[in-house]
């Protein structure tokens, strides 16, 4: 969001989604892949610029 000069809430309002969804992004909580391709979709961003892959232990 930083790189492409966007707030949470401009984010929220463009795709639609709940303040909930952002919160648990910023987190690291679980959200739904439909939240994913939400996110990933409008701003024309890639999954790896708002997750990072990590082995489980």
């Amino acid at each position: 969001m930083a790189k492409k000069d966007m707030k949470k809430i401009e984010l929220q309002y463009r795709l639609e989604i709940s303040g909930n969804i952002l919160a648990k992004l910023g987190r690291n909580e679980y959200i739904s892949m439909q939240s994913v391709e939400k996110i990933c979709g409008t701003p024309n961003c890639t999954i790896d610029e708002i997750m990072k892959f990590t082995e489980s232990k």
